[in-house]
């Protein structure tokens, strides 16, 4: 909870819920770009100057209603919008380069799609392939376990079950019904 508790604890009031904004630091939050979202994280008065000028926005920088970092928390609502509109005019790819050489706290938001298909985790070996009967392609992928250890590796994976893959063993096996019972909830509808 770290600044949260304290917020609450100072005024005896529940933060708002802000989704990816900072309570406390304007701009410090996720923005989307052209064809994408970034995160940035401009904590201080230095990284302000270096945003600004790294956005081609001197002007901000003067700007007595965001001069420091108070003023930018008290002008949130003007300075957000304004922050929108400049990284809405690039490419999340254009932005994370300009950012990065400028010391700007700063990453791309990814989809689900871009990570599953990232470089990194294929390189990591992070996909697991599994045969499947039901898959078109007889084959299922999901993410490996993250855990890697030398004495127990985690490496053996199986693709989910199809509906009633593993119900005749369930009721004999682990619950303890006979064949003829199980033929008998088969008969009934009831499996």
């Amino acid at each position: 909870l770290t600044f949260n508790a304290s917020i609450y604890f100072a005024t005896r009031e529940s933060p708002k819920r802000r989704g990816n904004a900072h309570a406390t630091i304007v701009p410090y939050e996720t923005f989307e770009a052209s064809d994408g979202w970034i995160s940035l994280g401009v904590a201080n008065d230095e990284l302000w100057k270096r945003f600004c000028k790294a956005v081609e926005r001197p002007d901000l920088t003067d700007d007595p209603r965001f001069a420091k970092a108070a003023d930018r928390v008290r002008s949130r609502d003007i300075l957000v919008p304004i922050v929108k509109d400049i990284i809405r005019q690039r490419k999340r790819d254009d932005w994370l380069p300009l950012m990065e050489a400028a010391g700007i706290p700063s990453g791309g938001v990814r989809t689900v799609g871009e990570v599953c298909e990232s470089e990194l985790l294929k390189s990591r070996d992070m996909i697991a392939e599994m045969p499947h009967a039901g898959a078109g392609v007889g084959v299922v992928k999901n993410i490996k376990n993250p855990m890697h250890l030398s004495d127990t590796p985690l490496d053996t994976y199986a693709a989910p079950p199809r509906l009633g893959e593993h119900t005749n063993e369930i009721l004999t096996g682990l619950l303890g019904y006979s064949a003829s019972e199980v033929a008998e909830l088969a008969r009934s509808a009831a499996i």
